[in-house]
Formats: structure tokens, sequence, C-alpha cells
């Protein structure tokens, strides 16, 4: 699981952005996991426009069942399909990691398509059904521009997004060490992608022994985390995880999950399949 940046020279890996200049509401899309007509029915009935910004937590891709249109959201090739920001997850770090195995610029491992088959067994089969026709280069390109980390400047105060985990006690510290390049930074990044530390899961190969910070994260009034599917929204001090586990088929999950950040009270939404 370790994870470089992977992203093009003078690409962003943490995001600032500042009040909603139109006024409108600021929207985080929990993990998607390829459930796009779920998440066009969710903005119909949220009745979401122009003024709001739309912000995705990562993983649009696998284990779900129209994954192939991840890259015109991202893109904004479509009018009625736009995100404001998409933030890397680990899903898309998998399939970075697989296509530039595939094109033969990744780093040579002992195992022969390592990243390859990683990525296949964790849901990037549909690559095979429907992504043979399209550019491996074009979604590399995508991919490597996603940002790990994003702080929003509401109304009510700074809110940080990141997919798994903030990681540190302070927010200008997890941005600090994701674009760091210290023996420490890979590692940070990996966690901020992978981490499951908040919901109890200890994961050495991350190396999660025991000792990380768990407490709430200073310098914004709350951090929106995805990637551990819970059957419904959770807080754990000021972190707020909203994967409800769209892609999944047991009784109380399969809902996709948005939250409104902007108000004073952090609303979220969910939407069943």
């Amino acid at each position: 699981m370790k994870t470089d940046s992977f992203a093009p020279p003078g690409a962003e890996l943490c995001v600032r952005l500042g009040p909603n200049p139109k006024e409108g509401r600021d929207l985080v899309v929990g993990d998607l996991h390829g459930h796009f007509p779920t998440l066009r029915r969710a903005l119909a009935e949220l009745e979401v426009d122009r003024r709001d910004r739309l912000i995705s937590l990562g993983d649009l891709i696998d284990r779900g069942p129209e994954s192939v249109q991840a890259r015109a959201w991202i893109e904004g090739r479509d009018p009625a399909a736009r995100f404001d920001l998409v933030l890397r997850g680990n899903h898309e770090q998998l399939m970075l990691e697989a296509l530039r195995e595939f094109l033969g610029e990744g780093p040579r491992g002992a195992s022969f398509m390592e990243a390859w088959r990683l990525w296949q067994v964790n849901g990037g089969g549909w690559w095979n059904l429907h992504g043979i026709g399209e550019s491996a280069r074009a979604w590399m390109d995508a991919l490597a521009s996603l940002p790990f980390t994003a702080r929003v400047d509401t109304r009510s105060g700074p809110v940080g997004i990141v997919h798994a985990c903030p990681v540190h006690r302070r927010w200008r510290d997890l941005e600090d060490s994701v674009r760091g390049d210290g023996p420490d930074d890979g590692l940070t990044r990996t966690r901020a992608l992978w981490s499951r530390v908040y919901h109890g899961w200890v994961q050495r190969e991350i190396g999660e022994a025991g000792g990380e910070y768990l407490g709430p994260v200073e310098g914004v009034r709350a951090v929106l985390t995805g990637h551990t599917s819970t059957t419904g929204p959770r807080w754990t001090e000021n972190i707020l995880g909203i994967d409800t586990g769209v892609h999944i088929d047991r009784p109380g999950f399969g809902r996709l999950t948005i939250a409104r950040i902007d108000g004073k009270e952090i609303e979220t939404f969910s939407f069943e399949r």
C-alpha cells in the first residue's frame, strides 16, 4: 500500500478553497464506486444548481456498475456531470499505480504486474469490460491531478476533507507532510488514503501498530472522511465519516451520503441505491 504522490509537476496535492463566491451550498459526496445514477438522483432531489459547490471524497471507481463514467465527472466534460473538486481516494490510487505499471512506468518489483493484480482484486475488473477502448494515458493524467486533501472555508468556519484519515493533530501538519518529501511523508500520504484507525482497525502494512493519533483535529471545525463503510454517518471527535457503503449488498448499507458543510451544523443526507 505504499503511496507515492504520482502527481505532475506543479500539481497541488493540498487544495484550499475560499468561501463559495456564488453563496450557494458546499456539498461533499461520499464514496461512490460507480453508482452515478444514484448520484444523479440525489443531486436532483437536493435541487443542486450552479450556485452550489460539489466536492467528491474520492473512490468514484471500482465495485460498482458505471465506473467508466468517472473520468467525465473528474474532467467536467459533461455539463450535467460535474464536480467542482474531486479528491484522490485509495481506489484512484490503485488504478493509477496499475496503469503506470501496465505502461511500463512504475517501479519494477519482485512480482510482475503486482499493482495490476491488486487493483483487479479490489474492483478494477470493470476496466477489462468497459475500459479497453479508453486511453490509459488520459486516465493516468486525470487521476494524477487529484489532490490528497482540501480545506474549504465556509461561512461557519473551515472544514478539512481527506479520503480516509487526517493522520495529524493539526490540519496544517497534514498539508505540510502530504506536500513533503521526507522519510515519513510518503507514509502520511498512504495513511491519508488507507487508514481506518478512527474506526478501530489496525493495519500494520501501513505502519499502524499503535500510538496513532486519535484525537480531534486542530485548525478546522470538522474533518470529513470516507473509505470505511458504516451503516450511517459517524462522528468520532470532530471527524465525520460519510461512506455508507453504496456498493455493499448487506442490510444497513447500500446508501450514498452527501454532507452539507457550510451551515452552522453539518447536515447529512442519505439516498438508497
